[in-house]
């Protein structure tokens, strides 16, 4: 799914409060688990947050319909328990627009298994939107809005403020965000109307979305915006497994494509050291 890594990034920024929303209680996250978990191929929840009372958090993003998600979640929490010997509290976050398209869990002939489904859509992201952290309020436009366009006008006069060299990762996850709810335009036109300068061609898939056509430079940005958000979760993983990160090995990363970073994601899981997860 093109938009989770992009959330991902932004949630493990800055967890606490949207957990608090979806728990319904005062929460603090302790650390964040690797998501490795051991004798499934291809078997990778999107986010374990252990908090401060030893609770264990997994967080699945969805966009598309799945029909055996259910199947999928009931496996995560069998490794999760077995790998931490703890039972996860599980929420399905649906990022997707219209009705949601993911079961609530598992009702069939010996099996009856739940876990709670979260519509993003419907969901009230006031206090995320009036957070003081722009990961917060990224989060927070993708909630229950009556009108979009003065959130979009707010983020991107908070943008506007950001140093430079942060500028143009902030804009990219906003335009990548935007897609998720049909709000590209509407970033467009407040960007052309701000007296606040922000300038775009800086960065050449957002020249290419306001220049020369939305659909092409929105395919390049997501692109673009995927890699960047890939090379800082391999370093952040990376960094919780085997500390800090040698420059020649950050220099790699920097300079990876999209399809590399994820095959070194891959070999991260069974590296024994930094260095065996690069080729």
């Amino acid at each position: 799914m093109r938009y989770d890594t992009t959330i991902k990034e932004l949630l493990l920024g800055r967890p606490d409060l949207v957990l608090r929303l979806l728990l319904g209680e005062p929460v603090s996250v302790s650390r964040v688990l690797t998501t490795e978990l051991p004798k499934v191929e291809n078997l990778r929840p999107d986010l374990l947050l252990e908090l401060v009372d030893d609770r264990i958090v997994h967080l699945e993003l969805q966009a598309q319909p799945t029909r055996l998600f259910g199947h999928r979640m009931l496996g995560y929490r069998q490794r999760i328990r077995e790998t931490y010997q703890r039972i996860p509290i599980q929420i399905a976050l649906w990022l997707g627009k219209g009705p949601v398209g993911i079961p609530e869990g598992i009702d069939e002939p010996g099996l009856l298994f739940s876990y709670r489904v979260v519509n993003l859509q419907m969901m009230d992201t006031t206090e995320l939107l009036e957070s003081p952290f722009l990961e917060d309020n990224l989060l927070g436009m993708l909630g229950k809005l009556t009108d979009h366009r003065p959130v979009v006008a707010r983020v991107l006069r908070r943008i506007a403020e950001t140093p430079p060299p942060k500028r143009q990762s902030w804009l990219a996850k906003l335009v990548i965000l935007s897609g998720l709810r049909g709000l590209v335009p509407a970033v467009k036109e407040e960007i052309e109307s701000m007296p606040i300068e922000i300038d775009i061609m800086e960065n050449e898939w957002l020249a290419e979305i306001f220049h020369q056509g939305e659909e092409k430079g929105l395919e390049q940005g997501l692109v673009q915006g995927r890699t960047e958000a890939a090379r800082h979760m391999l370093a952040r993983q990376l960094e919780k497994r085997f500390g800090p990160i040698p420059m020649e090995l950050t220099l790699r990363i920097e300079s990876a494509d999209l399809q590399t970073l994820e095959r070194w994601s891959l070999r991260l899981i069974d590296a024994r050291s930094a260095a065996e997860t690069f080729d």
